[in-house]
Order: C-alpha cells, then structure tokens, then sequence
C-alpha cells in the first residue's frame, strides 16, 4: 500500500502544479488551485470515515482529456531513458470511447478513489475480470484513467512486487474485442491493445471503488 490518501493526494497536486508551471499541461494553474482545493476535503472525508479499501493505490487525480492529449501523457511516461509510445494499430485511441455504464466524471479534474491494479486477477481474462469487478461493486478504469495512473505512480508498470501492467476495459469499441492496455514494450511504455478474452501473466484489469468530484 502507499502512503496514506491525504498525503498521497497532496503529492500528485505538487506534482501536477509543477506540469503545468512549466507548460507540460496547458491549464489555467489559479483554476487548477481552486478544483483541487475543493476537491481535497472529499478525499479526507472517505479517508476519516475509514473506507475499506481493496485496491494498492489509494486515490489518483485525474485530467479529462480535454485538458491534456494521449500523446503529451505518453510522452511524459519513461523506462531506462526510453520515452512512453503509442501503437494500436490498426486502432487509435480515439477509437475507444468509455462504456456507458461506468458513471466518469464531467469535471476537468477529479479523482479515482481506491484503485487497484488488479494483481489478484493475473490470469484472468479482462471479460472474466469485469463480471467478478461489478459483483464487488467496482468498476474497470478508463483508458484515459488508467494511462494518468500510471502516469502519477510510474512504478505500476515496473514494480512487480507491488504493482502489475493494466488492462482498461473501461473503454472499448463497440463489440470490438479489443481492450486497452499499458506495458512495458521494446523497452518502453507502451499503450496498446490485447483481447477480451485473452488472459496474461503480467496484465489485469484495473478497477476503482468509486470517481469523486470536487465541490
């Protein structure tokens, strides 16, 4: 488990104010100030009320992709000197969008509360993943969120020990089978695809307990 939410919370809004200081993110940093203000006391509250949490990443902030693009994410994200890619062909990202079950957020920042990278279901498929997720009363991540996880904790794709490389069936292509997925690849961070039904080793759905906004 890392640190405790609060602090944890605090680190990535550090993080996050320095990105965009010096231009990583183009958003307005006294706006940044204010959502993440009011965002924080939401944080403390399911912190103090002593949530049980499953997953081993307490919370993450998360930008809705207005704010910032796959490829200036991926590009942010290294391995040994190497900068983060994408390759999906014959995809792209924009080819997925977020299943209509899954309650996102419409502000420009909230946050995922409890996530998990889903180590317990290594060789488990993502459609098999997805049905014991829902029955625990959790949801898949997003591409999009997945991606700034890992984004904020680098180690979930390096760290076996605590961590493990994500599947996101939070966003899929209509009945297409294919589901997004962020690993190390030739060295690199790569955002790419694997199938629906496939199970892996070193791969797991990713899922959190609840999205919470600011205000």
């Amino acid at each position: 488990m890392l640190s405790d939410p609060v602090a944890e919370f605090d680190r990535q809004v550090d993080v996050l104010f320095q990105r965009i200081r010096n231009n990583v993110f183009k958003y307005d940093l006294s706006k940044f100030q204010q959502q993440t203000a009011e965002l924080r006391p939401r944080i403390c509250d399911l912190d103090t009320a002593q949530d049980v949490r499953e997953g081993n990443i307490p919370v993450v902030i998360v930008f809705r992709i207005q704010v910032a693009s796959y490829d200036n994410l991926l590009c942010q994200l290294h391995h040994k000197g190497r900068e983060g890619y994408i390759e999906m062909t014959p995809k792209t990202p924009e080819s997925f969008v977020d299943i209509d079950s899954l309650a996102v957020s419409e502000a420009d920042i909230y946050a995922l509360w409890d996530v998990d990278t889903g180590g317990s279901m290594l060789n488990i498929s993502p459609s098999d993943s997805v049905d014991m997720l829902e029955s625990k009363g959790r949801t898949p991540l997003t591409m999009y969120e997945g991606v700034q996880c890992v984004l904020a904790i680098p180690e979930i794709l390096t760290d076996k020990q605590r961590f493990n490389a994500i599947q996101m069936p939070g966003s899929r292509i209509g009945g297409d089978q294919r589901v997004p997925s962020i690993w190390i690849s030739k060295g690199a961070p790569r955002l790419g695809w694997c199938w629906f039904g496939n199970i892996h080793t070193w791969l797991a759905t990713a899922s959190c307990k609840s999205r919470v906004q600011g205000g």
